[in-house]
């Protein structure tokens, strides 16, 4: 299903756990924005043949950051696991773009903790002094 959104207007919520879909933008740009500690932080923008929402299509999480249109007339596509498969068996790209997404996000996990594993720097990053 192809949905459009103007500038601000949200797509998907951070917390959410009724939303199941992947996402496809097929025309603009989103903002990604997460809430921590109670404050918002951007933490960058999605654009034309990205995707994201992979992790709560496939094993049914709450949605990790607050996705909006920072232009108007953004389109994306909203897929379920049903059209997800079509969508797989017709194009396979859309499989490698989920894969490339898990790939990355592992990869940055992974950095993150060989960060916090040194103790100068879990102690920094949870008191603020080394």
């Amino acid at each position: 299903m192809e949905k459009h959104f103007k500038k601000g207007e949200i797509v998907i919520r951070q917390g959410d756990t009724k939303d199941r879909f992947l996402y496809w933008i097929t025309k603009g740009k989103l903002l990604v924005q997460k809430v921590v500690n109670g404050n918002i932080i951007d933490c960058g923008y999605l654009r034309e043949g990205d995707i994201f929402g992979e992790i709560s299509l496939i094993i049914g999480t709450e949605r990790a950051a607050t996705v909006m249109a920072a232009e108007d007339d953004v389109v994306v596509r909203q897929l379920d696991k049903k059209l997800f498969f079509t969508l797989i068996k017709e194009d396979p790209e859309i499989a490698w773009k989920v894969l490339t997404n898990l790939a990355i996000k592992t990869q940055m996990l992974d950095e993150i903790q060989g960060q916090i594993s040194d103790p100068k720097m879990l102690r920094k990053l949870l008191i603020g002094k080394e």
